[in-house]
This record gives C-alpha cells, sequence and structure tokens, in this order.
C-alpha cells in the first residue's frame, strides 16, 4: 500500500521493476514424458517469440505473450523431430506452425509466485489453462518459472489409442525479461 502511494506521488520510480525485454540467452523452454512407460524423452524448443511485461509491484498491468515455432522442437532425435513437427496426429507444423499462449491476467499468489491465466493454442485446439509460477529477481530483470503439466489428449497431440508415448507431457520453462 505505501509502495503504490509512493509510485503514486512520485517518490518511488514506479518503472524501475518494470520488464519488457525479452532475454533469449537465459530462457529456455523444456519438455519430457515418457516412451513406452519404460524411458524418458527430454526435448526442448530452440526459440520463442516472446512479448511481456513483468512488474511485481503492478502485477495487474503484466503481460505474457509467447509463441513456440513448432519447427523449432528438438529431442536429440531428427527423425522424432521430424515426426513431431509434420505428422498431422502431433503438431502438423505445415498448417499451425506456432503453439501460442497468451496471458489473460497474472495475479499474485504468495511471496515471489503468481498465477498467469490465459489460453494455450495447439494445432486447432484452444483451451484456458492457469500456470502457476515463480520468479526471481536480479539486476538484470526478472525470470519466471513455469513447471507444468500438460494432457496431450486434451490438445489432440499423439494417437489417443496408442501407449508409446505417455498421456502427460512436463513442461519447464524459464522466461526472462530484462528491464
Amino acid at each position: 500500500m505505501l509502495k503504490k502511494l509512493g509510485q503514486a506521488i512520485g517518490l518511488i520510480d514506479r518503472y524501475k521493476y518494470e520488464a519488457s525485454t525479452y532475454n533469449a540467452e537465459k530462457s529456455c523452454y523444456n519438455f519430457s514424458t515418457t516412451n513406452l512407460r519404460f524411458s524418458e524423452v527430454k526435448g526442448f524448443f530452440k526459440e520463442a517469440k516472446v512479448k511481456g511485461l513483468f512488474d511485481p509491484y503492478n502485477i495487474e498491468n503484466s503481460y505474457l505473450e509467447i509463441a513456440w515455432p513448432v519447427n523449432a522442437i528438438k529431442t536429440g532425435i531428427l527423425e522424432r523431430d521430424k515426426q513431431l513437427v509434420e505428422a498431422s496426429h502431433f503438431f502438423f507444423g505445415e498448417q499451425f506452425p506456432e503453439i501460442i499462449f497468451k496471458s489473460s491476467s497474472i495475479e499474485a499468489y504468495k511471496r515471489k509466485q503468481i498465477i498467469i491465466n490465459g489460453t494455450l493454442s495447439i494445432k486447432d485446439t484452444r483451451q484456458e489453462i492457469s500456470l502457476f509460477a515463480s520468479y526471481s529477481t536480479d539486476k538484470s530483470g526478472h525470470i519466471i518459472f513455469v513447471d507444468y503439466e500438460l494432457d496431450r489428449f486434451d490438445f489432440k497431440i499423439g494417437e489417443s489409442g496408442s501407449f508409446a508415448i505417455g498421456r502427460q507431457i512436463q513442461l519447464q520453462l524459464d522466461i526472462a525479461l530484462n528491464y
């Protein structure tokens, strides 16, 4: 309350904690799932397009938009990557070149924890989701840490009757925004 009052009358630099420039070098987008229930498949998105504004002292004006190019999926096995990108029962990159998340609101939750509400679009499926996240702050900006479990059946990823791939996909996202 005192901080907001200080910002309103100009005693505190209201933009000091506002981070809006995407830092690709500090960001990473990892995923993992099981394969044939015996081994773990790990991968990442090599790139992302990010727009956002994050200010923990003005959280109601914060937002996040991320687009991951489907052809940026990397698992370490070229044939698997090609199948994930091209196959219609996976990501069908020719018709749906990006996976998109757009926040609708960001809420304070607990100390250095937030809830990011928004829409996740994969292929022709859009779903409202809530991401529980934490963040850290350093001299260059903020890093938002998200751990999320995605049900691939909700987004028509892979064949629903197949047990070759686990149903749950673990996402670990580190999104860095500089001041």
